[in-house]
């Protein structure tokens, strides 16, 4: 039985990054601020880029954001009409956000896209093998 005397003692363990970790950090953060110098990048062609998570690349633009390393160069809609950003190497600031889309223009393009769409079906007559020598006489 352990008394207030005899309590064991815990060693403080401080959490180290093994450098083989921290190399490969350092060398995704470097490969991707080159290629984002190069041309804008959503999310996910960063997360395809490096060849890791969208999960790990949503932390990573928070980390480098607030290292003010980028900031997001434009937005673009997406086909169901969401703003998509696109980010750059840089400490600028942030390109002003689409406003939203009013809901009557995205009710008409939706009705545009559904009649649009839509051609008359041709009737087939049912073609079962009863019925197959009215429609294709020998």
């Amino acid at each position: 039985m352990l008394t207030a005397n005899r309590l064991p003692t815990l060693a403080l363990v401080q959490r180290v990054t093994p450098p083989s970790i921290m190399n490969r950090k350092e060398l995704l953060q470097k490969k991707l601020l080159e290629q984002l110098a190069i041309t804008p990048m959503t999310r996910t062609e960063m997360a395809d880029f490096l060849g890791v998570s969208v999960v790990f690349i949503a932390r990573y633009i928070t980390q480098l954001r607030d290292a003010k390393k980028i900031y997001i160069h434009h937005y673009e809609r997406t086909p169901r009409h969401k703003p998509k950003s696109f980010y750059a190497t840089g400490d600028l600031p942030d390109a002003p956000e689409l406003p939203p889309i009013p809901q009557r223009e995205l009710q008409k393009k939706y009705r545009e896209q559904a009649h649009g769409n839509t051609k008359p079906k041709k009737l087939m007559p049912r073609m079962d093998e009863a019925a197959s020598w009215m429609f294709n006489p020998k």
